[in-house]
């Protein structure tokens, strides 16, 4: 019986789901913008953190956490293996609705075309947008240059001359699932303070607090 080798069957597999990736608006107005991310504690105790924002003023509506096991280990490019179980914890805990999901990971901008940020939208068939601040993998990094762009000028980033996403403010931008690049784009501007956009930021703070004070009580 032949050996499985398991990065090859698991990128398989993220190939196949990426065919159920829709990358057009599946919305009619975005009011209301999530954002989640995921922290490590100790050892495979994660800490996942999400937050609701009003689009308009960015004002806070709510903000969760949750302690997970993650049963995965970290390889690279398969975070959302690792992260998706632990996401879509927190998120179901959510009491407020949203329009959008911030992901902290890429989305179809990801060798096999299905980061974490469409691994969370196709499972909860909600539209994801993901936001990264380096590269997963791909021939489309060749092309991944930070020199010579302004700070607002989108550099669009190509996958066997498919656009796959785009940096923008020092960050990399990707459709998740129903959204469409413009949109995607359109979403990281408003929602942006700083270089990364605020549903993120926060959760990402979030989690980091969180699992910081859990480690002053070890």
């Amino acid at each position: 019986m032949p050996s499985i080798n398991l990065t090859q069957l698991l990128t398989n597999i993220q190939r196949s789901l990426a065919d159920k990736v829709v990358q057009k608006n599946c919305f009619n107005n975005i009011t209301k913008v999530a954002g989640v991310d995921v922290s490590f504690s100790i050892d495979n105790e994660a800490v996942a953190a999400a937050v609701v924002l009003e689009t308009e003023g960015l004002d806070l509506l709510e903000k969760k956490t949750v302690d997970i096991e993650l049963f995965f280990p970290y390889m690279s490019g398969f975070l959302g293996v690792r992260e998706v179980d632990a996401v879509v914890s927190v998120v179901n805990s959510l009491e407020h609705d949203f329009d959008v999901l911030m992901v902290n990971g890429h989305g179809v901008m990801h060798p096999a075309g299905f980061g974490l940020a469409s691994h969370v939208g196709v499972l909860m068939d909600v539209p994801t947008m993901g936001v990264a601040k380096r590269l997963t993998g791909g021939s489309y990094i060749m092309e991944a240059t930070q020199k010579d762009h302004t700070p607002q000028e989108v550099q669009l980033l190509k996958q066997d001359n498919r656009v796959v996403g785009a940096f923008f403010r020092g960050i990399y931008v990707s459709v998740g699932h129903k959204m469409c690049l413009e949109t995607v784009l359109d979403v990281a501007l408003q929602t942006s303070i700083y270089k990364t956009p605020e549903p993120v930021r926060q959760a990402h703070m979030l989690a980091t607090e969180t699992f910081k004070n859990q480690l002053k009580k070890c």
